[in-house]
């Protein structure tokens, strides 16, 4: 049984890239339509799928060819993670507001919304009957067949005030909630420069994001977890493995230093590999 929401919520605020005003509106869908962006900028809704991702810089982009949708992983995570299946978005700007750097304000305002089930709406799943490994320059990942939807993520940066993190992780609405929506995301203070340079992390402050320095790490309140940096990059694999356009089932992910990039391209693969598509 497919799931949507119940009534309209909104969410507002600066975007953590572009810098800019943003707001999202989520609203039911009726139809099985999986996650769709509604835009004046483009004519049709755009489906958040992995054959519109145009970009994977510091975050995941998708596109119709002419107006492009930045940094939507942390939305979709809060969505999958939720286990909504049907979601229009309707977004004023280039991307959604960065809100606290994290997915949770995303996922309180879809849980305040309420969650509805859609009886009669087959809920197709994507499930493996075997095996699959993927290396992508640094980023290793493999899937196996398992009972629920666990995952090993481990984050490894060689920095004296990171190191290796590894988090393990079964994926349920209270789990995720508790344990991977908080994470916020961050960057290095070496970075910045570059990063701006770019035209990214234009809204980015300590209300949105954990800054790393030389010798101590910036962030409103203090770590939210000891390891959550490992969780902020779960958070971004769940969003965007949503690309795939089917919810998970029964299996066991490992990722080693997970990428957007490399995320899009295991996405990928396991769609192509998935038995119930």
């Amino acid at each position: 049984m497919r799931t949507t929401i119940k009534a309209p919520a909104t969410i507002e605020g600066i975007g953590l890239h572009k810098g800019k005003a943003a707001r999202v509106t989520f609203l039911p869908a009726d139809g099985a339509t999986g996650f769709r962006f509604i835009s004046t900028a483009f004519g049709e809704p755009l489906p958040a799928r992995l054959d519109r991702v145009a970009g994977t810089a510091r975050g995941t982009n998708i596109s119709d060819g002419k107006s492009t949708i930045y940094t939507v992983e942390h939305l979709l995570s809060a969505a999958a993670g939720l286990g909504i299946d049907d979601l229009d978005i309707e977004i004023s700007g280039e991307e959604p507001p960065a809100a606290d750097g994290s997915a949770l304000p995303f996922a309180a305002a879809l849980l305040k919304a309420g969650l509805l089930e859609k009886p009669g709406q087959e809920r197709k799943e994507l499930k493996l009957s075997g095996n699959i490994e993927m290396a992508k320059g640094d980023s290793r990942y493999s899937a196996r067949p398992s009972p629920g939807v666990s995952f090993k993520l481990t984050y490894d940066y060689p920095h004296a005030l990171v190191g290796r993190q590894v988090v393990e992780f079964t994926l349920t609405l209270e789990n995720y909630l508790a344990l991977a929506a908080p994470a916020r995301t961050f960057g290095f203070t070496h970075e910045l420069q570059a990063l701006k340079a770019a035209g990214l992390a234009l809204g980015g402050s300590l209300d949105n994001a954990i800054v790393i320095g030389e010798t101590e790490i910036m962030a409103k309140g203090g770590l939210r977890f000891p390891d959550e940096f490992a969780r902020h990059k779960l958070l971004d694999l769940i969003g965007d493995l949503a690309l795939a356009g089917l919810p998970l089932k029964d299996i066991r992910i490992e990722a080693v230093r997970p990428g957007h990039a490399a995320n899009v391209n295991f996405a990928k693969l396991l769609l192509e590999k998935a038995k119930n598509k």
